[in-house]
């Protein structure tokens, strides 16, 4: 996955040995994906019911971060030729590439473009991928820094005081994530190794009471706060008591999404063909649920008392999520749209040049 760029392995160093993919990563990724459908499907009907707000606040406490996170975990802080094609193939191509097939579908049911190219932005969930790109472009850079994790935590705060910070570029969500992919950086998958009962046990908890607590919130709560792309003049919290909720956000989010995570990385889900592919859920679900919002699907779904429309809506998410990231929808997503993409950015090296470790 272009959100996961760096292929994780477990197993012997010695280059001739198998290298076994570490699954219960994969299995962690297709759990993180799902609820980024979820999360986008149940969005706009949030305010209409307690059960299903409560759920997606529990929800955008940690799933974004934790993408961050783990998309930190595996990109590499050295930068070569190798990498750089790596970075243009599996994050720049599909941002370009789904960027137009978004646009030309808001065109062609509208008439008009998205209102994210008026705000000069990326299309919904493609923001992820731009802040993604700027991320894997700092890293060496923070990497080398002593206190890089301290410097972006302090220039997320920072800039969410300017009155400039929104959706433009990406840049709000690319400053308030990015404390989250150096520390995955700094922490690495082996975090997920160390199997202690204590851990299980305090992991549980902290992941019980966070789900509590969501359900315990006000119904006045803002949750704006969430999407990171908000400033603080925004959110009427320019102040240091704002910043101090900032802080409060980035551990409550921090501590909730590792638990949360550590949970999941003890057991094979069977997930994992899933979480290979969740570049296509990411880049397609929003397609779907365009097709499912204009044709009224979700209306009807949501018409249902909670329970029901609570049940419908994690089914078809799953389905969403299952047939996104099916085979053959990677391989038609490569044919059709990365490839001859990939073959336009990306100059073809003389057999001299070429790498083939």
């Amino acid at each position: 996955m272009a959100a996961f760029p760096r292929t994780t392995w477990t197993g012997m160093t010695n280059p001739t040995t198998p290298k076994i993919r570490n699954t219960s990563i994969d299995n962690i990724k297709a759990v993180l994906i799902f609820l980024v459908v979820f999360g986008h499907l149940i969005e706009i009907y949030v305010g209409e019911d307690h059960v299903l707000r409560s759920i997606w606040i529990f929800v955008y406490s940690f799933h974004m971060p934790m993408f961050a996170l783990m998309s930190g975990m595996f990109s590499k802080a050295s930068w070569d030729d190798k990498n750089a094609t790596q970075l243009i193939s599996t994050v720049l191509v599909p941002l370009i590439g789904f960027e137009i097939i978004y646009e030309a579908t808001e065109f062609a049911l509208k008439g008009t473009a998205s209102v994210y190219a008026g705000l000069v932005a990326p299309y919904w969930m493609l923001w992820y991928l731009l802040s993604l790109l700027c991320w894997r472009l700092l890293l060496p850079l923070f990497s080398r820094m002593q206190f890089g994790v301290m410097l972006a935590l302090a220039l997320s705060l920072a800039g969410s005081y300017s009155e400039h910070a929104g959706y433009f570029l990406g840049i709000s969500r690319t400053l308030i994530f990015f404390p989250y992919f150096l520390l995955g950086w700094k922490l690495g998958p082996e975090i997920f190794n160390v199997k202690k009962k204590e851990r299980l046990l305090v992991s549980a908890v902290v992941v019980v009471a966070a789900l509590i607590a969501a359900f315990m919130l006000k119904s006045d709560f803002d949750y704006r706060w969430f999407y990171g792309s908000y400033s603080l003049h925004r959110l009427e919290m320019a102040n240091l008591t704002g910043s101090m909720y900032q802080l409060l956000q980035y551990a409550a989010s921090t501590v909730i999404g590792l638990s949360v995570l550590y949970l999941l990385a003890q057991k094979d889900l069977r997930m994992a063909q899933i979480g290979k592919r969740s570049i296509y859920v990411l880049v397609w679900h929003g397609m779907a649920l365009i097709i499912l919002q204009e044709t009224g699907v979700l209306r009807a779904i949501f018409k249902h008392e909670n329970t029901v429309a609570l049940a419908v809506s994690v089914l078809v998410s799953m389905a969403i999520t299952w047939v996104c990231a099916h085979e053959k929808t990677e391989a038609l997503t490569k044919r059709l749209i990365l490839d001859p993409l990939a073959w336009l950015l990306i100059p073809k090296r003389p057999a001299s040049q070429q790498d083939w470790s």
